[in-house]
């Protein structure tokens, strides 16, 4: 048997002993299993807990499975979890029925231990291939940092938590020096080579809970999570002073590149409404501000709360 890992599985049905059996059957198949047997219990679970996948019986009093499934598909936190039907009615058309309401699959009571491990396993595939092809299409493909609708999503997680919690941030954006005499002079290919360079000294600064991003072209936008106004400077400036050791070779010459910064920090000063347009305006601002002023150096501005 092969053991998917770190999986939770929530189980729905107003029977005890299903859940046992559920229990018994699925042990090292999944990580771990959570169990539900009123039906707006489910759904309160399923938003918590966000489990991996979902058994639901379709035949439980006051709301049906249907009407289960029809309330997780709409909210936008569950809506991606397959849910498989558990039903003792083996009539086509309420299988369809089932299906037709955002059911991935169903499994007929009594179930086969074999055939039940075999679907939740299938289910977690299938969800595993959808998460993996999500992703890559949040991943830059030359750099192999986040995209820019990643940045965007990034940037208003990271105001949420601010306005809720005062968890201060910075947004830098790094700007590469004359990039464009690079790619005229030796070549995209070593245009290119110079931007994976870029991408990978910027991860290697950054933490885990930040989000590194290629915003377009030759400039990257890095947001800053749990990061004060000292925090985020230094960030930003070994940032830069990593630019300035990169090394990439263009036939018989070594290219050598400097970059711009432009620091916005949002913290408990800035004001609980500025947007995310405002914070990208501050740093854009301050970036431009450091390639007029001879680029290769950081400008940092703090958020102020968006008077419009």
């Amino acid at each position: 048997m092969t053991r998917v890992a770190a999986t939770k599985l929530l189980a729905v049905d107003d029977d005890p002993h299903v859940h046992d059996l559920i229990a018994f059957h699925l042990d090292g198949v999944v990580d771990e299993i959570l169990h539900a047997v009123l039906p707006e219990q489910g759904i309160q679970m399923a938003v918590e807990f966000a489990p991996d996948v979902i058994l639901l019986d379709i035949e439980m009093p006051k709301l049906d499975g249907f009407e289960v499934c029809r309330r997780l598909k709409d909210d936008e936190v569950t809506r991606d979890i397959p849910v498989l039907f558990l039903t003792r009615d083996k009539d086509g058309s309420r299988i369809a029925e089932g299906l037709d309401s955002g059911g991935a699959d169903y499994i007929t009571k009594p179930f086969d231990p074999v055939e039940l491990q075999a679907r939740v396993r299938a289910a977690l595939r299938a969800k595993s291939l959808v998460e993996l092809l999500r992703e890559h299409a949040r991943i830059d493909a030359l750099t192999g940092l986040y995209n820019r609708a990643s940045f965007q999503e990034a940037l208003e997680r990271a105001l949420a938590n601010y306005s809720r919690n005062g968890e201060p941030f910075g947004l830098l954006m790094v700007d590469l020096d004359y990039f464009k005499r690079i790619n005229d002079t030796y070549g995209h290919g070593v245009g290119d080579e110079v931007l994976r360079r870029t991408a990978g000294a910027i991860q290697e600064v950054t933490r885990a809970c930040d989000l590194c991003t290629r915003f377009g072209g030759e400039e990257f936008a890095i947001v800053l999570n749990q990061s004060g106004v000292e925090d985020a400077t230094r960030v930003a400036e070994r940032i830069l002073e990593c630019l300035r050791g990169i090394e990439v070779r263009a036939g018989e010459e070594i290219v050598r590149i400097t970059g711009s910064g432009g620091l916005a920090s949002c913290t408990s000063e800035a004001g609980a409404n500025c947007g995310p347009e405002h914070v990208l305006k501050m740093a854009d601002e301050a970036l431009y501000e450091a390639k007029s002023q001879g680029r290769d150096q950081l400008v940092t501005r703090s958020v102020t709360e968006d008077a419009s």
